[in-house]
C-alpha cells in the first residue's frame, strides 16, 4: 500500500508543479497525404499557391519523442509557398519549441526552412531561424539565427536522410535587443530533462527583439541555397518537459478516458484482460509503462491478458500502470493499478 501511496504522492506533485506549463501548439499532420497545408489550418504568407507545401506521404519517428510516429509529415522544398500557423502570444518567460527533421538535400551556402514569428505574423518580425547548410562530403550543419545575418552554425556532424530531433529555446529577456536563443540536436533519443549545454548557444545577438513569440513557420527559399527537408511532430511548449514530455510526463499529458480500450478487472491481482476495440488498421502493439515511465512489457495482439509480469517474466511490484496501445495515426493511454 505504501508503493502506490508514493506513486499517488508523485503523480500528483506532478500535476501540482505542471500547473502552469503549458503546450502551446502541436502539428503532427494527421492529414490526407498530398493536401495542401493551407487546406489544414496552415496560412500562406508569401507566394501564395505557387509550389505549395504539401503532407507527405509519411511520418517521421523518434525514440522518446512523444509526437513521433503520430500522422504523417510536411515536405518543405526550394522556392515556393511559406506558411504558418499561430498560438497565443507569449511576451515573457522562456518558449522551447521542437520538431523532428530528415534532410533530403542541402546546398552548401545553406538558407534557413523554419521559423518563429509574432501572432499574427509580421513579415517583418522573424525569429529564431533555423538553417541548415551541407559541406563538400554531403555532411549537414544546423544554425540558429535571431536574423538573418547572425547565423551561428554546429560543426558538420551529421547526415542527409536521418531523422534528427531539434529544439529551439527561445527566452524573452526584459529590455531590447537582447533576447536568448539555443538550439539543441539530438540524434539518439529525447532526453527527459534539458542539458546543461546546447549545441548552440546561448547567443544574444544586438538586433531588435520581437513584439511576441506567437506563431510557428515552414519556409522554402531560393533554389541557389534553399534545403529539401521533411519535418514533423511540431511542438511548442513554456517548460522542456511538456514541449518534449517523455516518461511519466508523457503518460500523463495524454492520459484521458478511452472508450476502445477496455481494461477487466481494474485494480486487479492475477491478471486482467485488455482489450482494443478502435481502429485496427496497422494495429502496432500494446505497451506497458511504470510510474516513472520505463517500458516494462509488449504485448502484441490487440485483444491480450497480462498477468503482471514484465518482458523478462518477472512478476512487477504493486502500483501504478500505463497502457499504451498504438494504431495507425494514434496512441491510447489509460491507467491501470496492480495489486498484490
Amino acid at each position: 500500500m505504501s508503493k502506490i501511496i508514493t506513486v499517488i504522492l508523485a503523480i500528483t506533485a506532478f500535476f501540482v508543479i505542471s500547473a502552469n506549463a503549458q503546450l502551446l501548439f502541436e502539428e503532427n499532420f494527421s492529414y490526407t497525404a498530398g493536401t495542401n497545408l493551407t487546406a489544414n489550418g496552415w496560412t500562406a504568407h508569401s507566394a501564395s499557391g505557387t509550389n505549395p507545401i504539401k503532407v507527405h506521404t509519411f511520418g517521421l519517428t523518434f525514440p522518446g519523442y512523444a509526437s513521433s510516429g503520430i500522422g504523417l509529415s510536411a515536405r518543405v522544398d526550394s522556392t515556393g509557398e511559406d506558411v504558418n500557423r499561430t498560438f497565443t502570444a507569449q511576451t515573457a518567460g522562456t518558449i522551447y519549441t521542437a520538431f523532428m527533421i530528415r534532410v533530403e538535400k542541402a546546398k552548401q551556402p545553406g538558407d534557413y526552412f523554419f521559423h518563429l514569428s509574432t501572432s499574427p505574423l509580421s513579415s517583418a518580425e522573424y525569429f529564431a531561424r533555423i538553417h541548415v547548410k551541407s559541406d563538400a562530403s554531403n555532411n549537414l550543419a544546423f544554425g540558429i539565427g535571431k536574423r538573418h545575418t547572425d547565423t551561428t552554425f554546429t560543426n558538420f556532424n551529421y547526415a542527409v536522410n536521418t531523422t534528427y530531433l531539434l529544439v529551439v529555446k527561445y527566452t524573452v529577456v526584459s529590455g531590447d535587443n537582447n533576447d536568448q536563443l539555443s538550439l539543441f540536436v539530438f540524434n539518439t533519443s529525447a532526453p527527459a530533462t534539458e542539458p546543461a549545454t546546447p549545441t548552440v548557444g546561448p547567443i544574444s545577438p544586438a538586433s531588435a527583439d520581437p513584439a511576441n513569440i506567437g506563431s510557428v513557420a515552414l519556409r522554402q527559399g531560393q533554389a541557389a541555397n534553399a534545403p529539401t527537408v521533411i519535418i514533423d511532430g511540431i511542438r511548442v511548449g513554456t517548460t522542456w518537459s511538456v514541449t518534449i514530455p517523455t516518461g511519466l510526463e508523457e503518460n500523463i499529458s495524454r492520459l484521458s478516458t478511452n472508450p476502445s480500450l477496455k481494461i477487466s478487472p481494474n485494480p486487479f491481482t492475477n491478471y486482467t484482460e485488455i482489450s482494443y476495440n478502435g481502429n485496427l488498421q496497422n494495429f502496432k502493439n500494446i505497451k506497458i509503462y511504470d510510474a516513472t515511465g520505463n517500458l516494462v512489457k509488449t504485448l502484441s495482439e490487440a485483444n491480450t491478458i497480462w498477468d503482471g509480469r514484465d518482458n523478462s517474466n518477472n512478476l512487477l511490484a504493486p502500483g501504478i500502470y500505463f497502457i499504451q496501445v498504438e494504431a495507425e495515426n494514434e496512441k491510447k493511454i489509460s491507467k491501470i493499478t496492480l495489486l498484490r
